[in-house]
């Protein structure tokens, strides 16, 4: 995927483009691109690879390939739930609200559906697409439990899950929890289980521990919907 991103950027970076008076020596700064994503039945996590010129549902999401019934779920880090749904029904939104991109969400549906995203390639930082690519600012809090992607269509790995996404490696405790697993920075480079993204997945990171908790206390409990992992931390 990332290879498949970086041909189409050289490619349509070469093109000229001609404005209304027929001249050919306007370039464009901006970088489009598109990324498929397959949606499962029921929960997935995932976040908006690319900044579309509106970035609200109705605009990311096409009412001729979304099954109706499919709803979309903001998280709030304060409350630790998903306070905002919005439902698809007779192919329009119970409420169009806007997902930037690197705002994870929680998406469930009754069917598998693949979705296009079209929008503009940006660096990690959310600004114009760039090589080497600018890192986001440091994350600077408060500690939580954040769902979170990268503002960039590109895969993710271990420490860089962190570095791409809040500008900086993982504090010794801290977790990226998805759907299927949660992993533990142990330090050192180490992890007790090495996560990863996909281009346009989202993740739980749990930020702030400094301490490794034991096996047992690293909890994934089922809230709302099945599979919907909430860390609670040890009291």
């Amino acid at each position: 995927m990332k290879l498949l991103f970086r041909l189409l950027i050289a490619l349509l970076a070469s093109v000229t483009l001609h404005n209304a008076y027929g001249q050919s020596n306007v370039y464009s700064l901006n970088v489009v691109g598109y990324v498929n994503r397959t949606f499962g039945i029921g929960n997935s996590l995932f976040a908006n690879p690319l900044n579309a010129s509106l970035n609200t549902l109705s605009s990311l999401f096409s009412p001729s390939t979304v099954p109706n019934g499919t709803s979309i779920s903001l998280w709030n880090s304060t409350t630790r739930t998903f306070d905002i749904t919005s439902t698809l029904e007779s192919g329009a939104w119970s409420t169009n609200f806007t997902l930037n991109p690197g705002t994870g969400a929680r998406l469930t549906s009754p069917s598998i559906f693949t979705n296009t995203f079209v929008g503009e390639v940006q660096s990690h930082n959310g600004g114009p697409f760039n090589e080497p690519l600018t890192p986001p600012p440091l994350f600077v809090g408060p500690n939580g439990l954040y769902l979170l992607g990268d503002k960039a269509p590109f895969a993710n790995s271990g420490a860089n899950i962190f570095l791409n996404i809040i500008g900086r490696m993982p504090n010794v405790g801290e977790q990226v929890i998805t759907l299927t697993s949660t992993s533990t920075y142990l330090g050192g480079g180490n992890w007790d289980n090495i996560p990863s993204m996909a281009v346009s997945d989202a993740a739980f990171l749990n930020i702030g521990p400094v301490v490794v908790p034991e096996p047992a206390t690293a909890v994934v409990t089922l809230i709302g919907f099945a599979l919907l992992p909430i860390y609670r931390r040890r009291r």
